[in-house]
């Protein structure tokens, strides 16, 4: 007898860790290498960049339970959170009480991900009418007795590209004393969009972060992509087909958020045998294909500036790939003009290298979309 199917296994929600997480092994285990190491190791403070939907918040979410794992204190924060410094100041003061009182670590965080992790807001009046409380006074008192311990802190901060620049300064400058200069064990992980290297990180004064190891997320490869579709539907007792497999692969573009879309929905059309065959991969990319529309596409396209909505007006006349030379003509700008948009639609997010002198949309939707538009 055929065991019963188990509930949907794929779960297409931002920050949500994955089933199967597929082809990130070597980001974790560098940051769990350096975790070991101490200080003084390149990835101990690293800055995680990928497009949105390409696992930059699960990473943090990974990096944070293999903290916990060795026994370490977590602060997890979001910039786009107000007041970044003052939170991650009052939440070290916290974990430096708790860990005088001698309570075990956790996880403190600005906001709460279905569940996971402890949210926190000052309550008590010490924690910020006192002056001699500021970032770095407290995190240099919690490292210094972590180090006693043998343990660390991780302080992790989605989001990194929205932080303000007096933050991003705040932040900097103290973790580059506590960690670099003195060495004490307060370990550092920062996510954002790739646009940072064209707004934050183009400041002079970001040194520090300018400096973090870097781990850029890409499209997965065809088998991890596999891996990623076939493994939790296996483990769900579940089956797909090798036809429906290659077109959910295909149609994925190895972009990790995408891959759970269409998962859950092929799952639901094949519900309820659970036995996903090539008409349900169909149906199920449709629906997934309109989510990604309303919860990438339109988003992206609403941040863009007139001249970078026109590059892309350029792009979508062609059915493929798209010649630099020819956008460059259609909008009626010189190549190196047509050259500086590229940059910033890729650090956007909006589209991606195809080769020398060629350009695709990061997300195959945008094109017909944005015909249809015309």
């Amino acid at each position: 007898m055929t065991a019963a199917a188990a509930d949907n296994p794929f779960l297409p929600t931002f920050g949500t860790t994955p089933p199967t997480l597929a082809g990130r092994d070597d980001v974790v285990a560098r940051f769990g290498r350096a975790f070991e190491r101490g200080p003084q190791h390149p990835d101990y403070t690293m800055l995680i960049t990928g497009v949105r939907g390409s696992g930059k918040t699960v990473l943090l979410n990974e990096a944070e339970d293999a903290a916990l794992r060795l026994g370490w204190r977590v602060i997890s924060m979001s910039a786009s959170v107000r007041d970044l410094c003052r939170l991650i100041t009052n939440a070290a003061h916290r974990h430096l009480r708790e860990a005088v009182d001698g309570a075990s670590p956790r996880r403190i965080s600005s906001v709460k991900v279905l569940g996971v992790g402890v949210g926190f807001e000052p309550s008590e009046q010490t924690d910020t009418a006192r002056s001699d409380i500021d970032l770095r006074s407290v995190l240099t008192s919690l490292a210094e007795r972590l180090a006693c311990d043998s343990t660390g802190l991780l302080l992790t901060v989605d989001e990194l590209h929205a932080v303000s620049l007096p933050e991003a300064t705040e932040l900097a400058v103290t973790i580059q004393h506590v960690t670099r200069r003195e060495l004490l064990p307060v370990a550092f992980i920062g996510a954002a969009l790739p646009e940072i290297d064209e707004t934050l990180l183009a400041d002079r004064g970001m040194t520090f972060f300018q400096r973090c190891a870097r781990a850029r997320l890409e499209a997965l490869g065809h088998d991890d992509t596999a891996d990623a579709i076939r493994l939790p539907i296996r483990e769900a007792h579940g089956h797909i087909d090798d036809e429906a497999l290659e077109h959910l692969v295909s149609a994925s573009g190895g972009h990790p958020f995408t891959i759970q879309l269409l998962g859950y929905h092929s799952w639901e059309m094949a519900e309820p045998a659970a036995r996903i065959n090539a008409t349900h991969a169909t149906a199920g990319t449709i629906e997934a294909d309109h989510a990604v529309l309303e919860q990438i596409v339109k988003p992206i396209w609403s941040g863009l500036s007139s001249m970078d909505r026109t590059f892309l007006w350029a792009m979508s006349l062609d059915e493929a790939d798209s010649e630099m030379s020819r956008i460059a003509e259609r909008i009626e700008r010189s190549p190196n003009f047509a050259q500086t948009y590229r940059r910033r639609l890729i650090d956007a997010g909006a589209i991606e290298s195809a080769g020398r002198g060629r350009v695709r949309f990061t997300y195959r939707q945008m094109g017909p979309w944005l015909r249809s538009q015309q």
